[in-house]
C-alpha cells in the first residue's frame, strides 16, 4: 500500500489568511481565518515557533487548484480561475483596455476542446442588454492567452454533448439584447476548430419580445439535435396580441426548420 503524503506549508508566506494562535500553548492549538471565516483544519500545528498546514487544504480554501506532479515531485497550485487574475488578462488583452465594468466580472473554467486544459470563460454584466464575453486558452508556457472576445451581455453557457465526427464540442452561449420595449435572448452553438480559431455553427432565437404603442408580439424558440441522423431542429412560435388584454389578433403561428452540418455550420434544409 503506497504511504499517504502530507504536503505541508509555512503560513507567514500566505498574507492572504490571517492566523490566531490560542492561549494553550501548550496542546499548540491554532485558529486559522480566510476572509474572516473559520477554517476547520486538524493538521495545522505549531513547529519551531512556526505555524504548519497542509498545502492543499489551504491552497483549495483559498480558491486555487492544486496538482502533484510525481515526475518532479512538485506541487502546482494554480489560481487562474479567480477574478483577480483574469481581469489582470482583460485588462492587458481586452480590445477595449480599461473600459470595461469589473464589478459584474463572472468566470468559470470549461473544457470546450479536446485537450486536458480546461479554457476560462468570462462574462461581465455591464447593464440590463450590456456586457462582455471572453474566452482564454492556456498556452504551452502556462500563460493564457485571449482567443476570443464580443461585446456581448451573456445569460448563460453550457457545453452541449453533440456527437458530430471530427468537431470539437460545442457550447450553447445564450445571449441579450434589446432596447426600449424591446428584449431579444439568442443561443449561439460555438466551437474551437483545429486551428483555435472560435467558430459559430449556429444562431436562433429563443425569445424576441417587441412592445409597440398597444401590441405585443413575440417569437419563443427552442432547438433539439437528432444524433441519429445528426440534424438540428428548431421549432419557432410567433403571435400578436393586445397589450391591454392580452387578446391574441390571430392563432399562434409555429414553424419548423431543419438544419444539416456542412464544414462546420449547420446549414438549412431546402
Amino acid at each position: 500500500m503506497r504511504a499517504k503524503r502530507s504536503l505541508k506549508v509555512l503560513l507567514p508566506i500566505l498574507g492572504a489568511c490571517t492566523i490566531f494562535v490560542g492561549t494553550a500553548m501548550a496542546s499548540n492549538s491554532v485558529g486559522l481565518f480566510i476572509n474572516g471565516e473559520a477554517l476547520n483544519l486538524k493538521e495545522v500545528k505549531l513547529e519551531d515557533g512556526k505555524v504548519v498546514a497542509p498545502v492543499r487544504d489551504l491552497a483549495e480554501a483559498m480558491g486555487a487548484r492544486v496538482t502533484w506532479d510525481q515526475q518532479t515531485h512538485s506541487v502546482n497550485i494554480q489560481t487562474v480561475n479567480t477574478k483577480g487574475m483574469v481581469e489582470e488578462w482583460i485588462r492587458e488583452q481586452g480590445n477595449e483596455k480599461s473600459n470595461y465594468y469589473f464589478d459584474g466580472l463572472f468566470v468559470e473554467e470549461v473544457n470546450i476542446d479536446r485537450d486536458s486544459e480546461p479554457e476560462v470563460l468570462a462574462k461581465i454584466d455591464g447593464g440590463v442588454h450590456l456586457g462582455n464575453f471572453f474566452i482564454f486558452d492556456k498556452q504551452s508556457n502556462g500563460s493564457y492567452k485571449l482567443i476570443y472576445e464580443q461585446p456581448w451581455h451573456v445569460v448563460s453557457w453550457n457545453a452541449e454533448h453533440f456527437d458530430i465526427d471530427g468537431m470539437n464540442p460545442l457550447l450553447n452561449i445564450v445571449t441579450r439584447t434589446g432596447g426600449t420595449g424591446v428584449d431579444i435572448r439568442e443561443s449561439h452553438l460555438m466551437y474551437m476548430d483545429n486551428s483555435g480559431v472560435w467558430t459559430e455553427a449556429w444562431k436562433g432565437t429563443l425569445k424576441d419580445v417587441y412592445v409597440f404603442q398597444d401590441k405585443y408580439r413575440a417569437i419563443m424558440g427552442s432547438y433539439q439535435f437528432y444524433d441519429d441522423d445528426g440534424e438540428l431542429y428548431y421549432w419557432q412560435t410567433e403571435w400578436v396580441a393586445s397589450w391591454e388584454d392580452e387578446k391574441m389578433d390571430a392563432d399562434p403561428k409555429t414553424t419548423l426548420k431543419i438544419y444539416t452540418i456542412e464544414q462546420g455550420e449547420f446549414i438549412e434544409k431546402q
